[in-house]
């Protein structure tokens, strides 16, 4: 299972692939990212990468099952998923989109 992520072009923020063949498929809360089987996120990381007139650096994040991360990813995407660790914290954008923590 991976999640893909990206960074939109017109702010920088970070985008989670929620499904859809255009930006309106893509979420600002990684609580909606899509779970995808391998071969379904390598395929959409490649149509992706050649989309970079939307996002930006589009990669694949693994998971060890549905909702944990490889450890070696965990503390990025955790910042990435959750906000920064300065100033506005995980808990202040979980509570922007009405939820727990991600990851």
């Amino acid at each position: 299972m991976k999640l893909l992520t990206a960074n939109r072009l017109t702010d920088g923020l970070v985008l989670w692939y929620a499904g859809g063949p255009d930006l309106s498929g893509w979420t600002e809360d990684a609580a909606l990212a899509t779970r995808l089987e391998d071969e379904v996120a390598a395929a959409l990381l490649e149509e992706w990468k050649a989309r970079e007139t939307d996002v930006v650096a589009p990669y694949l994040v693994p998971l060890i099952d549905e909702n944990t991360l490889v450890k070696r990813e965990y503390v990025r995407e955790h910042v990435r998923a959750n906000g920064p660790t300065a100033g506005q914290t995980a808990f202040d954008t979980a509570r922007q989109h009405q939820r727990g923590e991600v990851f």
